[in-house]
């Protein structure tokens, strides 16, 4: 009996480890985690409030301009201009009554021609004899441009400036040296006179040919031996409408 003791407590110690080891699989069944090891518990933080953590929405804002008002620009109802053309050495004068005007262009040997029409909205619009015609524009500068037209011919028409008497349009229609004449004559500010007679001025083609210098002063001048006595077309007296 003796001689079989170790063979049993080998056998025992066996035994008693297979039971150990039993034990421990059921207790733990996932080998890789020990009884000491831990996992915390994962807890997801709380969804940010859709209205804090999105942006705004943009809005679309459309600059809409304002509309530039339409300026209007009066001439004044009782007014005179005169001055240089842009071409060809001629002189422009232009009187205003009212909504009436009465305009003149000559350059003295070959260029005479008269207008009349009314005035609008700052602008105006004269026709004279053969298709001729007149176009300006008053602006706010005091002054008025635009062009004139006689036979085809443009006559450019820049700055033309207000005036006051003895300045301006003078007229003589009548009878000298035997003939029927159309006289005019510009005065500008600054003294410079330009003048042209129209020979049978209703006929479809006169005769043009430069005036006699005109005293402004008497408002006379002679031609042919004859004293003709002008007349001033004043916007401001209305004398000549």
């Amino acid at each position: 009996m003796k001689r079989n003791t170790p063979l049993l407590t080998l056998l025992t110690g066996a035994a008693l480890g297979v039971v150990l080891l039993i034990v421990n699989m059921v207790s733990y069944p996932n080998p890789a985690k020990s009884p000491t090891s831990y996992s915390a518990p994962v807890t997801s933080a709380p969804a940010a409030s859709t209205a804090a953590s999105s942006p705004a929405p943009a809005v679309a804002t459309s600059a809409v301009a304002s509309p530039t008002p339409a300026v209007t620009v009066t001439v004044p109802v009782a007014v005179n201009f005169a001055g240089k053309a842009q071409k060809g050495n001629a002189a422009v004068a232009v009187a205003i009554h009212g909504d009436k005007a009465i305009a003149y262009i000559c350059n003295g040997p070959t260029v005479a021609a008269w207008f009349q029409g009314t005035v609008s909205n700052g602008k105006v619009d004269l026709a004279g004899k053969g298709n001729s015609h007149a176009s300006l524009t008053f602006d706010t500068a005091g002054t008025m441009s635009g062009s004139v037209t006689v036979h085809d011919t443009q006559f450019p028409v820049s700055t033309l400036p207000m005036v006051h008497s003895p300045a301006g349009l003078y007229i003589f229609t009548g009878m000298a040296g035997g003939k029927m004449i159309k006289a005019g004559w510009i005065e500008m500010s600054n003294g410079t006179q330009i003048g042209s007679i129209l020979i049978n001025p209703d006929a479809s083609a006169p005769t043009v040919i430069a005036a006699p210098l005109l005293n402004v002063a008497s408002a006379t001048a002679t031609y042919d031996g004859t004293v003709l006595h002008a007349t001033q077309i004043s916007g401001i007296s209305g004398s000549g409408f």
